[in-house]
Formats: structure tokens, C-alpha cells, sequence
């Protein structure tokens, strides 16, 4: 099968994404190669090219980008890695594309509906937007974050961070979506009593302080973490459409540990 007739296939209906801006393009290959074995990931680190070396896999679909964050001023240990990468995947002839856009809204399966589920509340989310927001039974901001670190266990985080009043007791959960996690655009749309955040989404000296001077908790859970439950359903998707292909979700080496005085 060629590698374009899967990403035209994930792509085909998001109608929600803009295509002049959209992250989701081939980072390295060729679309019009040939692919039986595909391997999924949150995003593609040296761990993972080791896992696609050895099961001979030649299509990595990469929700984040593997190449760092480049800027006019790029980082030259940075650059360096990137060309290594780069390199590895070339010499072994793998090809990457990103999945992110269209995966990250995509309803049911995608890495915003698969969080929300995971956690087990009435999220309501448009298909356009990464922001959700759920009525909860009344519980503390302590009980409430125990909950969310306990379904993040699984997926390689053993914790969450609060700010604010761990004490306060809530009813009005906003949340958003990897990053994606503004809490300016929940409380905009509705009114929130506590936020579900992702440290990649917030800055201490910006919304952590506007939070605390609102009374506004944030329950603070790892970008990687709360999405990889979405990748994961991404390889299930894909072997459902595309039974001929072998598909694997493969780990990256996401794991966050927290340490405790």
C-alpha cells in the first residue's frame, strides 16, 4: 500500500482542519512509497526508530514533531540531534509523517474524545475546538486530581501537580487538549470552578498567576502523558480500516515520575 493512500485517509474528513496552516505533512520520505508495516507514535524519539529498525517498519506516524522546536535562532546541540535523526531514518529508509490536527480533534477516537473518556466525565467539546468542559459530582480539588493521576498511571505518569486550594470543592471541570490547554478560551466559553491543564500549556508567571488570583485550582498532568492514550487509539483505528497493514503503537520513553519530599 502506499504510504499517501494512509494519510489521505486520515486526513479525508477533518473538515476542521485549515489546510493553508495545517502540522500534519510528510517530514522525511516519500508519499508515494510502498509500506506493510506502519508504526504509531506520540512522537518519533531515537527509542522509537530503534523499535522501527528492528520490526523492519517503514512508516512512522508521528503525532508531535520529532524535530525539536526550531526558531530564526535554532539550538546547535538542537540541530546536530536532528540531523542524526534524520539521518538514521534515511539510511534505514523510514519514512515520517505528522498526524497531528486532524488526529487531535477527530471525534471518538481522537486524542481529545479518548482523554475526556478516559476520565469518565460528561465532557461536551464542538469538533473545532480542543476546549471541553464537564459538570462533576461535588468532590475536592485533591480527590478530583487523584482521580486524573490515577488514569494517567497507565500511560507512564504516576502523578499531577496542583495550584490552588487543593481543599476547595468543585462541581465545573474545564479541560483541554494536550497543549492545547488555554485556560482563557474555557473560561470564555463557560464558567469553570477547576481547569485540567498540560504543563506544555501553561507558563507559571501567565496563567498559573492569573489562576491563583482568580481562586481558579489547575490539576497541571504531562502533555505526552494525557495524549497517549489517543495514539494508542490511532494503531486501533488504523488496523480496523487497514487489516492488510501491520500496525504497532510504539513507545517513546515518555515517562514521568514525580518525587516527593
Amino acid at each position: 500500500m502506499k504510504i499517501k493512500e494512509i494519510t489521505d485517509f486520515l486526513s479525508q474528513n477533518a473538515h476542521w482542519m485549515n489546510l493553508n496552516e495545517t502540522r500534519d505533512l510528510m517530514l522525511c520520505g516519500n508519499a508515494e512509497d510502498e509500506t506493510a508495516r506502519v508504526g504509531v507514535c506520540w512522537v518519533v524519539t531515537n527509542q522509537v526508530i530503534d523499535q522501527a529498525i528492528e520490526k523492519q517498519i517503514s512508516f512512522l506516524i508521528s503525532h508531535e514533531n520529532p524535530f525539536y522546536h526550531f526558531t530564526t535562532s535554532p539550538k546547535r546541540l538542537a540541530r546536530l540531534s536532528t540531523e542524526k535523526k534524520l539521518a538514521r531514518l534515511q539510511e534505514n529508509r523510514i519514512a515520517v509523517y505528522r498526524c497531528h490536527d486532524a488526529w487531535d480533534m477527530m471525534p471518538e477516537v481522537g486524542v481529545a474524545d479518548v482523554w475526556a473518556k478516559s476520565l469518565g466525565f460528561p465532557f461536551t467539546r464542538s469538533v473545532s475546538s480542543y476546549i471541553q468542559h464537564a459538570d462533576i459530582e461535588e468532590q475536592t480539588v485533591e480527590d478530583l486530581a487523584r482521580h486524573v493521576a490515577a488514569v494517567l498511571k497507565p500511560e507512564g505518569e504516576n502523578g499531577v501537580y496542583v495550584f490552588g486550594d487543593i481543599r476547595k470543592k468543585v462541581t465545573r471541570l474545564g479541560m483541554g487538549t494536550g497543549a492545547a490547554t488555554d485556560i482563557f478560551k474555557m473560561l470564555d466559553q463557560q464558567p469553570c470552578d477547576v481547569c485540567i491543564v498540560a504543563d506544555d500549556g501553561i507558563s507559571n508567571y501567565y496563567q498559573a498567576q492569573y489562576a491563583l488570583d482568580q481562586g481558579l485550582p489547575l490539576i497541571v498532568v504531562n502533555h505526552s502523558c494525557c495524549e497517549i492514550a489517543g495514539i494508542k487509539s490511532m494503531a486501533r483505528y488504523l488496523r480496523q480500516h487497514f487489516p492488510d497493514l501491520e500496525v504497532s503503537y510504539l513507545e517513546e520513553g515518555y515517562t514521568v515520575t514525580y518525587i516527593t519530599a
